[in-house]
């Protein structure tokens, strides 16, 4: 294996237990809820705890990412986030589980901060195509954490589930420590505050980031509350399957999204999705049947899936030359909505019952279309200037 293939591995099974990590807070929700004995209004800081630590860390060291030492950085992430994953599983008390989330989340946001600039790198003739793979190994970590959640309660206390993931960090540590530097990351240019207003001032990298915030937010927040919503209607193991078949779906729809925008527009690709997916997501949790909610919320995810890594090459394509501090702020603002929408979701369930919050995720499709639409006609307008 050369250096090439040990880094594209490293990054694509860190991302897997990455994965992994964040899709088990939403399985193991019921369980904390009856350990800690806490509300569904305070069960909604889970995702914020777990967000707003990994939401700083990307924003910092991925506009830092063209002054950093992008190996032994990711290393030390690592590190940090198996030691609090470790941490987790013993807590005492909510808050104090919390902190440990926020802490291991900042750690993973270190890794990610650097893995998809590092693949930018290593692959920039098919950048599209290699996000939505990278993409899609997310999702195979994400569809598989509830079916390890629903093995490890199971069989024993819920909290096993944190040390068996800091032991999948195990294999990224190892391939990373054994891979010589990424040549490849000296293309990256330094960032200057200059260049960064320059990029911010960008409509693309501005409607990219807005875009995320919502798409984000959606994902957020079926990814936070779906196995609890569906726990109301059948067992929980039977809850945590359903969120592990909506994170399925993403697995083959990143796989033809990533040849897809080979062909057609980041743009109108994403635009036809938002506006398609919104009213299924709207039926998924406003209807009575079981089979229609299990099919509408599949459905969902099959457009959901697409916004993330597709939004995101449109705005390193736009900047191939700090792909870092790109990829850090779409990071940071799909992380932005991740970390919000729950909360908020959590907050309007108690007035308006679960179901009916949930379901206003459609207006989020809803802004996502028209954020969408208002960035490509400004960038071409642009382009034709």
């Amino acid at each position: 294996m050369n250096n090439r293939q040990r880094w594209t591995v490293a990054i694509f099974t860190f991302v897997v237990g990455d994965a992994i990590a964040l899709q088990m807070r939403g399985a193991v929700l019921p369980e904390v809820a009856d350990d800690f004995d806490v509300p569904e209004a305070l069960l909604g800081l889970v995702a914020p705890a777990g967000t707003l630590g990994f939401l700083l860390a990307v924003l910092v060291v991925g506009l830092a990412a063209g002054h950093l030492p992008v190996r032994r950085t990711m290393l030390a992430g690592l590190g940090v986030a198996m030691a609090a994953l470790l941490s987790m599983a013993v807590a005492p008390i909510y808050v104090v589980f919390l902190g440990f989330l926020l802490i291991q989340g900042t750690a993973d946001g270190v890794g990610r901060a650097l893995d998809r600039p590092a693949l930018s790198h290593l692959y920039p003739a098919q950048r599209g195509r290699t996000f939505n793979l990278y993409a899609m190994a997310w999702a195979v970590g994400g569809a598989s954490a509830p079916i390890l959640a629903n093995v490890v309660i199971d069989v024993a206390d819920w909290r096993y589930v944190f040390p068996i993931v800091a032991v999948l960090f195990v294999v990224p540590v190892v391939l990373l420590a054994r891979s010589a530097d990424l040549e490849s990351a000296a293309n990256e240019r330094r960032l200057t505050v200059s260049g960064l207003r320059e990029m911010v001032r960008d409509p693309a990298v501005l409607g990219m980031a807005a875009a995320l915030v919502f798409s984000g937010g959606v994902e957020g927040s079926i990814f936070t509350w779906l196995p609890y919503f569906a726990s109301e209607h059948v067992t929980k193991s039977q809850a945590n399957m359903v969120l592990s078949a909506f994170l399925v779906t993403y697995i083959p729809a990143r796989a033809a999204y990533g040849l897809v925008i080979e062909r057609y527009d980041y743009l109108v690709v994403t635009f036809v999705l938002a506006i398609c997916t919104a009213p299924l997501v709207y039926l998924a949790f406003t209807t009575t049947s079981v089979t229609v909610f299990v099919l509408a919320i599949l459905a969902t995810g099959v457009g959901v899936s697409s916004f993330f890594p597709t939004l995101s090459a449109f705005g390193v394509d736009e900047h191939p030359e700090y792909s870092g501090p790109v990829s850090a702020i779409a990071t940071g603002g799909n992380y932005l909505g991740i970390s919000v929408f729950p909360a908020v979701i959590g907050l309007l369930s108690t007035y308006t019952g679960l179901g009916t919050a949930l379901s206003l995720l459609a207006g989020a499709f809803v802004c996502l279309g028209a954020i969408i639409a208002i960035t490509a006609w400004v960038t071409r307008r642009g382009a034709v200037a």
